[in-house]
């Protein structure tokens, strides 16, 4: 029997426009240096969260490296859910909010000094209607957007642009009532993003509070589009004017539309028109690698 520290690679082969080969390269590379035993597992679409969980169960792995979207790294997350095995992002996806978040510039090399010599940090998950969310969900303007991006039949970012503008166009605002625990606000909005972190994959900050080690969410509710407070929160800045966007956090909340229901998507997946949702905290959900220092400087 090996005593060498094992390694499983999950790899989503249709995701982004990253080449593959490369990250088959680099990391058997890297694994070998490192003395590992690496096994490799293909994404099909079929059973994938199931048979990652029996294989992490079966090899027990130290460390998972993940090569793919967000959609794909939550996936294997929740495979990961209550195993010592650490989770290890390598970017690969069209939509990479979560390496965004942790500092990961999209860099292999980076990704894999990382996944093998980074700390080592614990994070939050929100449940939402019972599915997980590590890094932002939403409903709304944003989620219509995912749905238009997914149904097009161009890419990249001449392709979001596109759909952006034909959002635009679409979208309307709608009214919902949000319950937390401290107050009950009925409002109309343009978007309501539930965000354990604090950017999306296009890097741009939408949650200057974040932290997906708190033991909180935020609900970032925005009222109607406007440059100014657009502007502050790419700033970093939570000096809103209350008319137009607000951000609080919370450990759980309900989320009601009041006439119609809402476009609803997590961490880049569309999910369809919803009603409701019920969303909480759970703390300390996964083990993650991250850039060393990296909680420091926060």
């Amino acid at each position: 029997m090996s005593s060498q520290p094992k390694v499983l690679l999950v790899v989503n082969p249709i995701s982004g426009d990253v080449n593959k080969d490369v990250i088959f390269e680099r990391v058997i590379g890297k694994s070998e240096a490192e003395g590992c035993d690496l096994r490799i597992y293909s994404t099909t679409g079929d059973d994938d969260q199931q048979t990652i969980r029996e294989m992490v169960e079966n090899i027990r792995p130290e460390r998972v490296l993940v090569a793919g979207g967000d959609g794909t790294i939550s996936m294997v997350a929740q495979a990961l859910h209550g195993t010592d095995a650490i989770l290890c992002i390598i970017p690969a996806g069209s939509a990479n909010g979560l390496s965004a978040d942790f500092g990961l510039s999209g860099s292999i090399d980076q990704a894999l000094e990382v996944a093998f010599e980074g700390e080592v940090s614990a994070i939050d998950a929100v449940s939402i209607n019972g599915e997980i969310s590590l890094h932002l969900a939403d409903i709304g303007l944003n989620a219509l957007l995912v749905k238009n991006y997914e149904d097009s039949d161009t890419r990249g970012k001449l392709g979001y642009a596109r759909e952006m503008l034909r959002t635009l166009s679409e979208h309307e605002n709608f009214d919902v009532k949000i319950t937390t625990d401290d107050e009950v606000l009925e409002t109309e909005v343009l978007i309501v993003i539930i965000a354990n972190a604090k950017k999306y994959g296009t890097g741009v900050s939408i949650n200057p509070i974040g932290d997906m080690c708190d033991g909180f969410f935020e609900l970032v509710i925005a009222k109607k589009l406007d440059f100014i407070e657009t502007a502050k929160i790419l700033a970093g800045s939570t000096d809103f004017n209350p008319e137009i966007m607000k951000v609080i956090s919370v450990e759980k909340a309900t989320i009601e539309c009041v006439q119609k229901s809402a476009h609803f998507q997590i961490d880049g997946e569309y999910k369809g028109l919803v009603e409701k949702l019920e969303a909480v905290i759970l703390k300390g959900y996964v083990k993650v690698a991250i850039p060393v220092g990296l909680r420091e400087g926060e």
